[in-house]
């Protein structure tokens, strides 16, 4: 996501404050992403699933930085920014198998939705493609 953010930023007419922010935003909280690609961009980051996937999304992301900053113990503030009632403070999380597929799965639909968006409002040259192609078909007769 931070990836297209930087793009849209360099592509885009907007203010300079608005460009600093979102090439320096961090995308880790999904509800500030949401509403950043949202109301800058018109872009929903998720666009058909359902609710309660979304919500998934943000506790995992949540869980996110319990994992690589606390070795995977619950701390206050994951407690206090995740609304997660599942779990208490000091408790070590895991995630399942299946968890981490669902996650992937939504983040699969998300990394779509935003390169849509991002297409609708920057429409794909034909012309750089078509030349890359036609040169690696030229690289590939010649070596082989």
């Amino acid at each position: 996501m931070a990836q297209f953010a930087k793009e849209l930023a360099r592509l885009t007419p907007m203010t300079e404050r608005r460009r600093q922010r979102l090439q320096t935003q961090s995308f880790h909280d999904l509800k500030d992403m949401r509403a950043t690609f949202n109301d800058w961009f018109d872009i929903d980051v998720c666009t058909g699933m359902k609710e309660a996937e979304c919500r998934n999304v943000e506790i995992m992301f949540y869980r996110r930085h319990v994992y690589e900053h606390n070795g995977g113990e619950v701390d206050q503030q994951y407690l206090d920014r995740s609304g997660d009632t599942t779990v208490r403070l000091k408790q070590h999380i895991h995630e399942t198998q299946q968890g981490a597929h669902d996650l992937l799965s939504s983040l699969v639909k998300m990394a779509r939705n935003v390169h849509s968006g991002f297409h609708e409002l920057l429409p794909t040259i034909p012309e750089p493609i078509t030349a890359f192609e036609k040169r690696k078909a030229r690289i590939a007769q010649s070596s082989g």
